[in-house]
């Protein structure tokens, strides 16, 4: 498949926001439409892979603001270090992991977790459980 139609169709997923309006959607079928005219038949596989693909990253890359992190963690804001969660697992400081998990409003926005910073955040939780499992065994 040629670079400049592999370009078309990473930028037609920049324009998903379109389909939340009737006139939006109608744009955006008119450019797909006009898209899928110029993939020959026999690209069109690898065209919707390449699709999926750029779905994906979107999808993962979206702010997840419909997870309330700090009703879920309840008094372990107050035990742990967010300090040490947030410098050594995401290589951020205090107040950035705070906003997250707090949903404060920055820049006019609720600041939430990515899909793959959700991730990481639960990777960090388990592995400091397992560091104080070690520890507890490790005690005699």
């Amino acid at each position: 498949m040629d670079k400049q139609l592999e370009d078309k169709i990473r930028k037609l997923v920049s324009k998903f926001h379109l389909l939340r309006t009737k006139d939006g959607s109608e744009e955006f079928d008119k450019i797909w439409k006009d898209l899928n005219a110029e993939i020959p038949l026999e690209e069109r596989r690898e065209a919707g892979r390449i699709l999926s693909d750029e779905m994906r990253k979107v999808r993962e890359n979206r702010k997840r603001t419909d997870v309330n992190v700090r009703t879920g963690m309840g008094e372990l804001c107050d035990v742990l270090s967010l300090s040490y969660i947030a410098q050594h697992y995401f290589q951020k400081d205090r107040s950035w992991l705070a906003q997250r998990i707090n949903g404060n409003i920055v820049n006019g926005k609720p600041s939430a977790f990515t899909e793959s910073e959700l991730e990481i955040f639960k990777f960090a939780l388990n592995d400091i459980k397992n560091k104080l499992s070690e520890t507890i065994l490790n005690i005699k």
